[in-house]
């Protein structure tokens, strides 16, 4: 059985126990603390026997000139959770509060090579186009 939950600072506990390959890296408190506090930044985790399985970030951009929408940010299940429908889940809750806050609107990136992801995207309907991507460093 597996729990969808959107985390916030008072729950931010739940991502004591995390899977491997959930995040890219180790969750430094610091680092989530100031994520949650800012409104703007959502995240849903899955979990299982109080193991968090799978997550998803996102971010909510504003604009002056158009409307609201949604940056999906980050999507991860851990290694040995794999194609059983975890990540489905949560773009499902992704989408529910997407339309429950009004934005009609959501948009992300994945490398050309990771396939699984383009096929998870394609599911939900999503069409893909090429994109150049800039990475600034200094």
């Amino acid at each position: 059985m597996v729990q969808i939950v959107w985390i916030d600072g008072t729950n931010c506990d739940l991502l004591g126990k995390v899977a491997d390959g959930v995040f890219d890296e180790p969750i430094r408190p610091d680092r989530l603390s100031q994520y949650l506090a800012n409104p703007h930044n959502w995240m849903v985790v899955a979990i299982t026997d109080g193991t968090v399985v799978g997550q998803c970030m996102c971010v909510v951009h504003h604009h002056p000139d158009k409307e609201t929408e949604l940056y999906l940010d980050e999507i991860g299940t851990g290694d040995h959770w794999l194609r059983q429908g975890i990540a489905s889940k949560l773009m499902e809750a992704v989408f529910v509060r997407a339309d429950e806050a009004g934005i009609e609107e959501i948009w992300l990136g994945t490398e050309a090579d990771n396939v699984p992801a383009q096929r998870l995207y394609e599911k939900t309907g999503a069409t893909g186009e090429p994109a150049l991507i800039y990475y600034l460093e200094w």
